[in-house]
C-alpha cells in the first residue's frame, strides 16, 4: 500500500477515534500513537496534516457536504464514518497536493473497507459533484 494510502486509512480511523472519542485533539493523537506505533514517521505525519486540516475547516466542509445531500437525507442522518471520510477528502480535495482522483479512489476504497458498496457510493457520488461543481483539478 502507498504512504499517502496508508495515511488517508491512518487518518481515518485517527478521525473516527476523536468522533467517538469525548476528549481533546492532543489526547486523541497521543493515544491513538500508542496503539499505532509500527506506522512509519512519514505516514503518521501526513495522517496528522489530513486530521488537523479537517478539525481546523470543520464547518466550512460541513456546509459543502451539506449542499450535496439530497433532500430525502440529512448530514446528521450519515454515519460517523461517512462523515469522517467525507471530512478528511473535503479537506484534502481543497487544501491538497495529490491528483484529485488519487484522492477519491482512495476515500471511496476506504469508504468499501469499512463500510459498504452503498457507503463507497455515496462519498464518490457527493466527492464527484464536489469536485465539478468547485472545478477542483490537479494532476489528472
Amino acid at each position: 500500500m502507498k504512504k499517502r494510502t496508508q495515511g488517508r486509512d491512518y487518518a481515518v480511523k485517527l478521525m473516527y477515534s476523536f468522533e467517538m472519542a469525548a476528549e481533546s485533539v492532543q489526547n486523541v493523537e497521543a493515544n491513538f500513537l500508542l496503539e499505532y506505533p509500527e506506522e512509519s514517521e512519514d505516514v503518521r505525519l501526513f495522517a496528522h496534516q489530513l486530521f488537523e486540516k479537517a478539525c481546523d475547516n470543520r464547518k466550512t466542509d460541513e456546509t459543502t457536504i451539506r449542499q450535496f445531500i439530497t433532500d430525502k437525507w440529512s448530514y446528521e442522518r450519515l454515519g460517523v464514518l461517512e462523515r469522517v471520510i467525507l471530512h478528511l477528502a473535503v479537506a484534502e480535495l481543497f487544501n491538497g497536493d495529490a491528483p484529485v482522483y488519487a484522492i477519491m479512489n482512495d476515500y471511496v476504497g476506504l469508504a468499501k473497507n469499512y463500510g459498504d458498496d452503498k457507503s463507497a457510493s455515496f462519498i464518490n457520488g457527493i466527492l464527484e459533484n464536489i469536485r465539478v461543481k468547485f472545478a477542483i483539478e490537479r494532476g489528472n
